[in-house]
């Protein structure tokens, strides 16, 4: 694959409307490809334990610190 070229990510870009600053698009296709690695794990099947363990109780952020 080239360095600057990558229909797929046109495609979205100019699905999304974006249009990308000077400069960027090396980082932007890195990161893209980057992603594209990742999916598989990202999109695989999780158990309960990969759920995140912190939880909050919104009585203990709305209550009245002065009693």
């Amino acid at each position: 694959m080239s360095d600057e070229h990558e229909p797929e990510l046109d495609l979205v870009l100019k699905r999304a409307g974006i249009t990308l600053p000077p400069g960027r698009r090396r980082g932007v296709l890195a990161t893209y490809r980057d992603l594209q690695v990742m999916l598989p794990v990202l999109r695989g099947p999780r158990t309960a334990a990969a759920e995140p363990a912190g939880t909050y109780v919104i009585d203990t952020i709305i209550r009245d610190r002065t009693a």
